[in-house]
């Protein structure tokens, strides 16, 4: 399977331009060219750009991301640092989950109260 940027933007939900800003700082390895240049997006491609669209939703800095790729592109004896890595944002991830749900539950309770004064 081979797509063009377009059919790779519909797919992970990302603009073009957003596509091709994240190849030019480096965060899609291994991106293929056809004989005109054009990027080419395959399995692997799509695998980068998922991931890249999750971290980017949980709020990893770009730089934590390219720090992935690069650890990723030197080879398979650095799976222990981007395993750290992910690691260390999961933890900032638990304490985010934990000030969410705590202020879900302090508008949970006003809205009670707010809702039992209107009855």
């Amino acid at each position: 399977m081979s797509l063009s940027i377009k059919e790779a933007s519909e797919q992970v939900g990302l603009s073009a331009y957003t596509i091709r800003y994240y190849e030019s700082v480096g965060l899609i390895p291994f991106l293929l060219r056809d004989e005109n240049n054009n990027r080419v997006f395959d399995e692997e491609a799509l695998h980068w750009l998922d991931l890249l669209v999750c971290l980017r939703r949980t709020g990893m800095p770009l730089a934590k991301q390219k720090q992935i790729v690069e650890l990723t592109k030197k080879g398979n004896y650095t799976v222990q640092d981007r395993i750290e890595v992910l690691k260390e944002h999961r933890k900032e991830l638990e304490k985010k989950q934990q000030e969410l749900d705590l202020a879900f539950q302090k508008i949970e309770a006003k809205l009670a109260c707010y809702e039992d004064m209107t009855q």
